[in-house]
C-alpha cells in the first residue's frame, strides 16, 4: 500500500465508519419531497413537557470490518509448508506484492552489474598506468637515473587496490542483504524476520511438535528457508 493510502494512526476509524453509515444514500441526495398541507394535520402535536429537550440520536451499529491480515503471523513460521501457503495468501491480498518483489530483484541485478563492471574498470585503469610508467622510464635514456628505483606499478600493490575495491563492495553488499532483508520482511514474507524465541543454537536438538513440525529453529536453518524462499519468489516473479 502507498503512504498516500494510508490512514493517520491516531485516527478513530469508528468514528469515520459511523459517519459514513449516516450520510444519506446516493439516490436520496438531492432529494427534498414537499411535504403536503394534509399530511401536517395527521401529524402528533408535540408534548410540550419535551420542550427545549434535544432529542436523541437513534444508535447507528458498527460494520463489521473484515481484516484481510494472515491468520498465522509470518515471523512465526518455521517450516516450508506453512511459509508457502502463507506467502501465497499474502500475494493474493496484497496487490502491490508482485511489483515489490520485481522491484527487489532489480534493484540486486543493478547493483551486482554495477560492482562487477567497476572492478573491470578498476583492473583496466591498473593495466593503463603499469604501460604508462613503462613508458616513461623507457623515455628517460639518461644512464644512472632510474637505477635503483623501484617500479611504482607492482603486482602487490595492484593486488591491495583489487583488495580494497573488494571489501567495499562486500560492505556495500552486506548493507544490500539487511535493507532487502528488511523489506521482505515488511512485506510479510515467511523466514525474514523469525521471532528470537523461535531460533535455537545448532548444537541443540530440535524438537517435534505434534503437527510434525518443528518447534525452533536454527539460524543455518533459517538461511536455507530464506534461500529457498527466494528461489521461489523469483521464479514466480522474475523476468
Amino acid at each position: 500500500m502507498s503512504e498516500n493510502n494510508r490512514l493517520p494512526a491516531n485516527m478513530d476509524l469508528d468514528a469515520i465508519l459511523r459517519t459514513l453509515a449516516s450520510l444519506p444514500k446516493p439516490e436520496e441526495q438531492g432529494q427534498h419531497q414537499p411535504q403536503d398541507s394534509h399530511l401536517s394535520h395527521q401529524l402528533p402535536t408535540a408534548d410540550p413537557r419535551l420542550v427545549g429537550r434535544s432529542p436523541q440520536l437513534q444508535s447507528i451499529p458498527k460494520p463489521q470490518v473484515r481484516s484481510s491480515t494472515p491468520l498465522i503471523d509470518p515471523a512465526s513460521i518455521i517450516d516450508w509448508k506453512s511459509g508457502l501457503r502463507c506467502v501465497s495468501k499474502i500475494a493474493a491480498q496484497n496487490p502491490e506484492f508482485a511489483a515489490s518483489i520485481r522491484k527487489l530483484t532489480k534493484d540486486q541485478e543493478r547493483n551486482v552489474s554495477q560492482w562487477e563492471a567497476g572492478r573491470a574498470r578498476l583492473i583496466e585503469e591498473q593495466a593503463l598506468k603499469k604501460e604508462n610508467e613503462q613508458t616513461h622510464r623507457a623515455a628517460l635514456s639518461l644512464p644512472g637515473l632510474l637505477e635503483n628505483t623501484p617500479l611504482l606499478r607492482t603486482p602487490e600493490r595492484e593486488q591491495e587496490e583489487l583488495n580494497q575495491y573488494d571489501a567495499k563492495v562486500y560492505r556495500a553488499s552486506k548493507a544490500m542483504v539487511e535493507s532487502q532483508t528488511s523489506s521482505l520482511k515488511v512485506l510479510g514474507v515467511p523466514f525474514f524476520g523469525v521471532r528470537p524465541h523461535l531460533l535455537t543454537s545448532e548444537d541443540e536438538e530440535i524438537r517435534i511438535g505434534a503437527d510434525g513440525s518443528p518447534t525452533k529453529i536454527t539460524q543455518g536453518q533459517v538461511l536455507e528457508l530464506q534461500r529457498r524462499m527466494l528461489t521461489h519468489l523469483l521464479d514466480l516473479y522474475g523476468d
